[in-house]
């Protein structure tokens, strides 16, 4: 045996042994994890108690098992706006292109018989994986094998099944590798470049440990850790063949507001993707520009307070990762509205934030400031108290608009 592997393993204390005692005691329960989360799916709930998981494995796992992933294309990171994102790492869902490669079943060393190894460092799960003449993975890779051929959102399906967590060796991956995103965190051979290009990278990790929450266990969740870290829940898995060459496309800080282009069919086919808009979709009316700008500005004092102001569209980025569609306008003769929309892809919005004002016919004007990214202001009379509220972003990626 290799000395660093007993080093490692001298160094694991009892409390790993227990946070992996699940692994090991898969086969021997007889009854599901009673967790009430949120986000499983209403199959894993509804589910007999002899079922292990949403897809359990395709037959009893092997000591030293790998498994051949095909090359293609998949979808990588996530759609603004789902549970647990992070936007300044996580990046914007986009197609990826992978050659084929092969991924342990189960994580170092990748023996049904035997817990995973667990805190070591990335260099000393990097020597390992050579050692058996293989590597370690890359995050895209990893993604990969645990979206499966139909690039669902978690290893257990398109929902979180929380017994993966408690039996990651019954929860299969639509390729068929093991414990993904369950119960450990896995180093990978990536790195995390932050947008501050003044600090330096850290290691890229996928998967999640059993005491977070649904969200974190998504195959497209990743985080950054200092490459020297130990923790008794974080082991890896190895991979074999050439290494893919792609790499995530990182999140970046842009230009904090810029004026979009959208007419009025567009916004009515928006409004009417979601009930909470539905009623605004008829006689829908872009607000005049500049004139009802000034207008807003003319009602009240007049003075600008260092701000810009228009009734067109804005994208805003308020964090690296994140961009809104801010939109006023007029529904009929006297209903205005503040709209966010979280900008899913090219020319693709999801409702975020609504603001609907009965009996106002306008007109509602933006104002923002190029140095101020967390927020920007809507108004009907600037300088007038109550007329004018908020729109606020809150971590980790939403939009709140309000009136104090």
């Amino acid at each position: 045996m290799p000395p660093i592997v007993n080093a490692c393993r001298r160094a694991a204390s009892a409390l790993q042994w227990c946070g992996m005692v699940a692994w090991l005691a898969a086969c021997q329960r007889e009854e599901p994890n009673e967790s009430a989360d949120a986000t499983a799916s209403a199959a894993s709930a509804a589910a007999p108690h002899a079922a292990r998981s949403a897809r359990p494995p395709r037959h009893p796992p092997l000591a030293n098992e790998r498994v051949d992933i095909p090359g293609g294309t998949f979808f990588a990171g996530s759609v603004p706006g789902q549970p647990g994102r992070v936007p300044e790492i996580e990046p914007r869902r986009s197609q990826v292109e992978l050659g084929p490669f092969q991924i342990d079943k189960l994580p170092y060393p990748n023996d049904p018989s035997t817990p995973p190894l667990t805190s070591v460092s990335r260099k000393q799960a990097q020597r390992l994986c050579h050692d058996l003449g293989a590597r370690l993975c890359t995050e895209l890779e990893w993604e990969r094998a645990c979206r499966g051929p139909d690039n669902e959102r978690y290893a257990s399906g398109e929902n979180w099944d929380p017994r993966c967590k408690e039996e990651p060796r019954t929860c299969a991956s639509g390729f068929d590798v093991l414990g993904m995103g369950a119960a450990i965190r896995e180093w990978t051979a990536s790195d995390v470049v932050p947008s501050d290009k003044d600090l330096p990278p850290r290691a890229a990790i996928r998967g999640a440990a059993t005491s977070e929450p649904g969200p974190q266990h998504r195959c497209a969740a990743r985080r950054g850790v200092d490459p020297d870290t130990l923790a008794v829940d974080l082991g890896f898995r190895c991979c074999r063949g050439a290494p893919n060459a792609a790499v995530v496309r990182e999140p970046t800080l842009g230009q904090t507001f810029v004026k979009a282009k959208l007419d009025t069919d567009r916004l009515a086919k928006m409004l009417l993707a979601d009930e909470r808009t539905s009623s605004l979709a008829q006689d829908v009316k872009f607000f005049r520009e500049p004139e009802a700008a000034n207008t807003v500005v003319a009602r009240g004092p007049g003075d600008r307070k260092g701000f810009l102001f228009t009734v067109e569209p804005l994208i805003w980025n308020p964090v690296a990762g994140s961009e809104y569609l801010i939109v006023t306008g007029r529904s009929g003769k006297d209903t205005s509205f503040v709209l966010a929309y979280w900008v899913t892809g090219d020319d693709e919005y999801r409702l975020a934030s609504s603001f609907i004002m009965r009996d106002e016919p306008g007109p509602v004007a933006l104002a923002y400031s190029g140095s101020i990214r967390p927020r920007l202001h809507f108004s009907t009379c600037w300088g007038c108290p109550g007329e004018t509220g908020k729109v606020l972003f809150r971590r980790p990626d939403s939009a709140v608009i309000l009136q104090p």
